[in-house]
């Protein structure tokens, strides 16, 4: 059989849809005799009639009818082809897999994500919060397609971003005798009732030689190694702490306030990718917007 092609099935749909040549021919965009001809040819490569002309009218043959339905549903599959590719095209069909620590999904990631989201109706997003270390086995497993963790990491299956090296900043209530000072330091701490970062986090290490160095001892009187739970404790009257700027900004609707703390404490958060995986444009966006969105609100030295 000569080839059939997807014109001869166009003109062959629209014809048994309005009844006629002429009007298939309007609805097409072309000639009556162009529809003609295609139908003409699908005949002869089908090897049976499908349109008989009866006072006037043109009606479709037995043959014409059984072979309808199947031409019907492929149309209405190379449609939804068609809408699928439009969706990509704009964007709107993917969902943003994210996975964070508590830090940025305290309330970072939720409120630049509703921004995001403002002018893409169609995305769909889901936000997931872990620890760290679990976050990047989930990453490279490719269960989300974006992982905020803290930095330094190593996972196999994991393409590792530096995505803001933020610094620690002082949190405290307005009426706190160290927010008078415009950089907090060990020694501004020493014998002051503090919330640690707990024993097992990478700040507390950090933190902790700090503290040694400078002969600092603060009285610590809660460990914690979430940072809106310490600024959560800070709120409640539980003296001052340490915290990354993204968690200290989300605060300041409680009331409380943050200044520079010195030496730098780093919170080099990591923006985590699976390899080996291709990189929507949906995702790429996001993270780029991120990154503008988060040079307004870390502290830098």
């Amino acid at each position: 059989m000569a080839q059939i092609s997807h014109k001869h099935w166009e003109a062959f749909n629209a014809v048994l849809h309005v009844g006629n040549f002429t009007k298939a021919a309007r609805l097409l965009r072309t000639s009556q005799p162009s529809v003609s001809r295609l139908l003409k040819e699908l005949q002869q490569r089908l090897g049976f009639a499908l349109f008989t002309r009866i006072d006037g009218m043109t009606l479709p043959t037995a043959e014409a009818v059984a072979l309808h339905d199947e031409v019907e549903r492929s149309f209405i599959g190379l449609d939804r082809i068609a809408e699928r590719a439009t969706q990509i095209r704009q964007q709107r069909v993917e969902n943003l897999r994210i996975v964070s620590m508590p830090a940025l999904a305290h309330r970072f990631l939720p409120t630049m994500l509703a921004r995001f989201l403002e002018t893409r109706r169609g995305v769909a997003a889901s936000l997931q919060v872990q620890r760290s270390e679990t976050i990047a086995s989930w990453v490279s497993t490719r269960q989300f397609d974006i992982g905020f963790a803290m930095l330094p990491m190593e996972k196999p299956g994991v393409e590792i971003e530096l995505f803001d090296p933020a610094h620690g900043v002082c949190v405290m209530r307005p009426e706190h005798p160290l927010a008078a000072k415009s950089i907090v330091t060990p020694r501004d701490l020493h014998g002051l009732a503090f919330v640690g970062k707990g024993p097992d986090s990478y700040a507390h290490r950090v933190l902790q030689q700090a503290f040694d160095e400078a002969g600092a001892v603060p009285d610590v009187r809660v460990d914690t190694s979430i940072a809106a739970v310490a600024c959560e404790l800070v709120a409640s009257g539980v003296g001052a702490t340490i915290a990354d700027p993204f968690t200290a900004q989300a605060f300041e609707s409680r009331g409380l306030v943050w200044r520079p703390f010195r030496p730098d404490v780093a919170y080099n958060f990591g923006v985590l990718f699976p390899s080996h995986s291709l990189r929507s444009a949906l995702v790429e966006e996001f993270v780029a917007f991120l990154r503008i969105q988060a040079a307004t609100v870390a502290v830098r030295s």
